[in-house]
């Protein structure tokens, strides 16, 4: 069985044009839902992930998967990396940090 989610190759991360705010609001709606949520906690556990092997342990169809990936995607927040005809999935580190890091800094000019 192909890993495949086919219209996923056309989707990269946000690009600068995009506000931080507006990057940051659709890093926090993607994370927002709890099978997307659970995906990013399991990537969090493992340096890499198949799609096939993220739908299996979240109990979800691969279909799905590919709806719920497509989204985490376009925000930036997986990498996906092809290996004939698996996808790979791990987390974009880069993203989370930048995001937690700039809610940190916008709490600390309050105190």
């Amino acid at each position: 069985m192909s890993d495949s989610c086919e219209n996923l190759d056309t989707y990269s991360p946000l690009t600068v044009t995009i506000s931080d705010t507006e990057k940051r609001a659709k890093i926090f709606a993607a994370l927002g839902d709890p099978t997307r949520l659970r995906m990013i906690e399991m990537l969090a556990q493992q340096k890499e992930m198949s799609g096939s092997e993220v739908a299996s342990q979240a109990g979800i169809s691969l279909a799905l998967f590919c709806h719920h990936s497509k989204i985490l995607a376009e925000a930036g927040l997986i990498n996906i990396r092809k290996d004939g005809q698996t996808k790979y999935n791990s987390i974009n580190w880069n993203i989370l940090k930048e995001c937690f890091q700039r809610l940190m800094q916008s709490d600390l000019k309050k105190q």
